[in-house]
């Protein structure tokens, strides 16, 4: 194939030269065929192209990996437990490298305690990868390839990967209770080879007579916080709480805590024949009381209805669908969904529940908090937010269009349930 785009005049005495640009596309894995060709000879001059170029071509590669999509290494892993890894190994022209082994280690430090290999797909993506069993705390997960001498050496490294193989459990446990009342439960989780670790942003379960009766979620300093109802039934009781993993052998759980619960105390203690003015102000009284507490209820629940729909109404939500729309229109998308969630959502949060983000609190940590604390759907709120932190975080500069729409659908449902609307973009 001829390219006019490379040429030269020779000199008066036959010379030139053509510098020629490799393709970005040019296939690494075959040899390339390269000469010259005279355009335009002179009438009755016959050109003898005779000489001719072998080339061989290579290229370097790269580790494309989505942080925003790829587990968190600040949050504990299970050793046993997949390190989810969501990218992939491209050429330098980003194309994907299907089907090449990929090299992983495991590193305590400079020290290799756990090495392999897996292929990439047919698009190129990587693999998830077992934990090692380490007592460490700290991991870091490299990442090479290369292919002579088609490709070159590239490396990756996720460095500081916190992790766990057993958990120390400080619990705050009351041990005496009684039937029917709430009951409180915290406690810190901790590694059981490095105290300084806290377990946190993971699920636990808690067990009451071998029952599941509450989850939690523990904060950044490994702290949760579980408020359960006794059951009817008095004697002693076991309490005990699971970590909420699904790893096969692992059974994370900590040590039974057994409590007396007593009998609720009876209604009429003293016995005997009650007095008939005490049977009439146990009988009016309670009804009395109860008819207040009925209207007060209905009171305060009108007053926080009025209270939240006056604040949701005053929030100027056309000017700021209007600024939505012109961060879009100018081409700043990063801007736009950072808009979407700290202007509208958090003024909407702000305004029905009187809950602002404090300064420490992450965007995962307020989805958290979003369907803990608030009691929004979690099938609504994870989506959207966790879309809004991919973003922001992992994908700086990289959206598109489809991006921007993809998270405006995702707050579509988050919208309709704090407002009662759906949430229409005139674009």
């Amino acid at each position: 194939m001829v390219d006019t785009n490379f040429n030269d005049i020779t000199d008066s005495g036959g010379y030139f030269q053509i510098d020629y640009t490799i393709a970005l596309f040019l296939d690494v894995y075959s040899r390339h065929k390269i000469g010259v060709s005279v355009r335009n000879p002179p009438v009755g001059v016959e050109v003898i192209n005779d000489d001719f170029y072998i080339i061989d071509v290579n290229t370097t590669s790269y580790f494309d990996i989505d942080l925003g999509a790829t587990d968190d290494p600040t949050i504990p892993k299970l050793t046993e437990e997949d390190f989810n890894i969501i990218g992939n190994l491209r050429f330098d022209n980003d194309n994907g490298i299907p089907l090449e082994s990929v090299n992983y280690y495991w590193l305590e430090g400079t020290t290799i305690i756990s090495s392999g290999s897996f292929p990439t797909d047919g698009l190129g993506s990587l693999m998830n990868l077992q934990v090692p069993i380490t007592s460490e705390s700290y991991l870091t997960l490299k990442f090479n390839y290369s292919n002579p001498p088609y490709v070159e050496y590239s490396e990756y490294l996720i460095p500081n990967i916190k992790v766990f193989s057993d958990i120390t459990w400080d619990l705050d446990i009351d041990y005496t209770t009684t039937e029917g009342v709430m009951y409180s439960l915290t406690g810190t989780l901790s590694s059981s080879t490095d105290s300084s670790l806290k377990i946190n942003n993971r699920e636990v379960v808690v067990y009451y007579n071998g029952t599941a009766i509450d989850t939690a979620i523990t904060g950044s300093d490994g702290v949760f916080a579980s408020n359960f109802r006794i059951p009817q039934g008095n004697g002693t009781a076991s309490i005990q709480v699971q970590l909420n993993e699904f790893v096969s052998g692992k059974d994370i759980t900590s040590p039974l805590q057994y409590i007396l619960v007593e009998s609720a105390p009876p209604s009429n203690p003293g016995g005997g024949v009650l007095p008939p003015f005490l049977i009439f102000s146990l009988i009016f009284f309670p009804i009395l009381a109860g008819i207040v507490a009925v209207l007060a209820v209905y009171g305060y629940k009108y007053y926080k209805k009025q209270e939240e729909e006056s604040r949701v109404v005053n929030i100027p939500l056309e000017s700021k669908i209007i600024n939505l729309k012109i961060l879009k229109d100018s081409g700043r998308l990063e801007e736009s969904i950072s808009y979407l969630f700290n202007a509208i959502y958090m003024d909407l949060i702000n305004a029905k529940y009187n809950r602002k983000r404090a300064e420490n609190e992450t965007i995962r940590d307020f989805a958290i908090i979003s369907v803990k604390e608030l009691k929004l759907t979690p099938s609504s709120i994870y989506p959207f937010i966790q879309k809004v932190e991919e973003i922001i975080y992992a994908k700086p500069f990289k959206i598109t269009d489809k991006d921007f729409y993809n998270t405006c659908e995702l707050f579509s449902p988050v919208y309709f349930q704090l407002t009662g609307y759906n949430f229409v973009l005139n674009f």
